[in-house]
């Protein structure tokens, strides 16, 4: 996990390192472009200057997300991250659009090119700073957990990939006649939209609020169960409010007769441990069981067959316990998102219990499958 200070750092001097390496392409292109009368060298320094301006906000997009909590925020402003993070790619498919409709002008009226083999040698430079800079923007938005820094390193590559055709396009113009740059500007455009939109795909599936990596769920149980006599995890949560700031909620199963105090410090340990490891402030629910008894034991595995016989989206049960002075059951079922009509499950599956174990009377919750 890497802390605070070490997030702006990074962030900070990854934003920069993109400012100034697109403000230099910018320029080369742009004086390339206007020597040439490419089209489509032209779009890549409109894209490249727009990259420039996307390091812009996202290093104000983080200034902003930095502040404190208010009173009216409580938890902070660091979604703002995500919200810049959309803007750079809105950034992104506008000047693609614009020099789609230039490539399209340029197309149905079509002017000479006249470009160097010194210009094609700066312009296959410049698609090396780019794999570069798709490189660390990748890795360093991954390390710190930025939606805008990953954005950028994707922008970055389908650059690459964009000033890699307008070579293409630009070499075949000097043994042809045909106006290939107009085609080129296409594609290089088409290859710009398409790293805006699928910038804005992962910018919105993380504000929509993403289910959390089999990783974070297995680490986040090894650490309940090193902290007896707390079992299980259940019912995991996770809201993101910034990548540096998590809340999750998760309950956890005890011993029906475990004292409160033991409970109490096993649980703040664990809120701790979390914390420290993971950087995600949870909260815990309780499940008082009594899965030591043998025939609780054999009575979960009966009853788990006999949900499944209902419904083949259920997974699994937990919170079993059995209150054997008056022959009551208490569970929670996990099934998966397939299952959408929950009242129907519900009937199905007491009419299923009431048969195959008539003496007990049965009360459980239906969880989705969050984590």
């Amino acid at each position: 996990m890497v802390d605070e200070a070490s997030r702006d750092r990074i962030l900070k001097r990854t934003a920069l390192l993109g400012i100034i390496s697109n403000a230099a392409i910018a320029i080369v292109k742009v004086l390339i472009g206007f020597i040439s009368g490419s089209v489509a060298i032209m779009s890549d320094a409109a894209n490249n200057a727009s990259d420039m301006l996307s390091s812009v906000v996202t290093i104000m997009g983080f200034s902003l997300a930095k502040r404190k909590p208010t009173h009216t925020h409580p938890l902070g402003f660091g979604r703002i991250e995500y919200i810049s993070a959309l803007f750079v790619a809105f950034i992104v498919i506008f000047t693609g659009g614009a020099f789609f409709r230039s490539s399209i002008e340029s197309i149905r009226d079509p002017s000479p090119v006249s470009i160097s083999i010194p210009m094609l040698i700066v312009l296959v430079l410049t698609i090396a700073v780019k794999l570069g800079l798709w490189r660390v923007n990748l890795r360093n938005g991954r390390k710190i957990e930025s939606e805008a820094l990953s954005a950028s390193g994707t922008d970055a590559l389908s650059d690459a990939l964009a000033t890699t055709v307008t070579i293409i396009a630009a070499t075949i113009s000097l043994f042809s006649s045909f106006p290939i740059d107009g085609w080129a500007g296409i594609v290089v455009s088409v290859f710009i939209m398409y790293a805006g939109v699928r910038s804005v795909v992962d910018t919105v599936s993380a504000i929509v609020g993403e289910r959390p990596t089999k990783e974070t769920v297995q680490e986040l149980r090894r650490i309940i169960g090193s902290h007896p006599p707390l079992s299980g995890g259940y019912d995991i949560q996770i809201h993101t409010y910034g990548p540096s700031r998590m809340i999750g909620t998760c309950n956890v199963e005890v011993p029906s007769d475990a004292m409160a105090e033991a409970v109490f410090d096993a649980m703040t340990d664990a809120q701790t441990e979390i914390m420290n490891r993971m950087g995600i402030y949870f909260t815990f629910g309780m499940y008082a069981v009594n899965s030591d008894n043998p025939v609780v034991i054999l009575m979960k595995k009966e009853v788990l067959k006999v949900m499944k016989s209902v419904s083949s989206s259920v997974i699994s049960i937990h919170a079993f316990h059995v209150h054997m002075e008056d022959s009551r059951v208490h569970f929670d079922v996990v099934v998966d998102f397939a299952l959408t009509d929950y009242a129907a499950f519900r009937r199905d599956a007491e009419k299923a219990l009431n048969e195959a174990f008539p003496t007990y009377t049965f009360q459980f919750n239906i969880d989705p499958d969050y984590a």
